[in-house]
């Protein structure tokens, strides 16, 4: 926003600006309390399974991992959180490391029905564990497509777009059967909209990606 900067009272705007940018720079203390509150949500689930003299322990593991940025030394933070887990809590783990839309996705249809059907903690993660499941069988069928390839054939742009939606579709059928049994006939119905709504905005976004091959 412009300021007076006539006679005097230049400095003092100087200094209000300069006081305004140190407060809005997170301090060490607030960084390292939204790493770990970013872990404590993430891994929730996988934490209340793991006995309790264990659990703080790996949730410093995992903190070391998700906050970790230099390549070898993150392969090495995993190595460490890996070598304390069983093999179902590893294969857990594995999926929820890159579940981030898979949360947010779950927080937000959560926080969308809480003043309508709200959905308690268990429900919560029946949902979560419910994508994670899907995503996997979903994610090995886009292999098949070629979306990681750099160019496709326009007959080969044609079998991704069946490929794909058929598989998308298959993925939000299959969800849905599977947490019906969880939910109430509301809340069941408001997350098949939710769902559906973000179905169509991902077959739109796929459907880009692969007619830019």
């Amino acid at each position: 926003m412009p300021a007076e900067t006539q006679g005097k009272s230049e400095p003092a705007v100087k200094i209000d600006v300069a006081n305004e940018s140190a407060e809005e720079l997170p301090t060490s203390e607030a960084r390292d309390g939204a790493a770990v509150a970013h872990v404590e949500h993430k891994y929730r689930y996988l934490l209340a399974d793991v006995a309790g003299p264990h659990a703080d322990d790996l949730k410093q593991r995992l903190l070391d991992f998700e906050i970790e940025e230099d390549p070898a030394r993150k392969a090495a933070a995993e190595a460490r959180v890996i070598e304390m887990l069983s093999p179902d809590e590893r294969d857990y783990y594995l999926a929820l490391k890159d579940s981030d839309v898979e949360q947010h996705q779950v927080t937000a249809y959560a926080g969308g029905v809480s003043n309508i059907a709200p959905l308690d903690t268990r429900q919560e993660r029946q949902i979560l564990d419910a994508k994670l499941r899907q995503k996997q069988r979903y994610a090995a069928t886009l292999r098949d497509a070629g979306l990681d390839r750099d160019s496709l054939s326009p007959a080969e742009r044609e079998y991704a777009h069946a490929q794909v939606a058929g598989a998308l579709r298959g993925y939000l059928d299959d969800f849905l059967v599977e947490v019906s049994a969880s939910l109430t006939p509301e809340q069941y119905t408001l997350l098949k909209n939710y769902e559906t709504t973000e179905y169509q905005h991902e077959l739109e976004r796929l459907q880009r990606q692969i007619n830019a091959k």
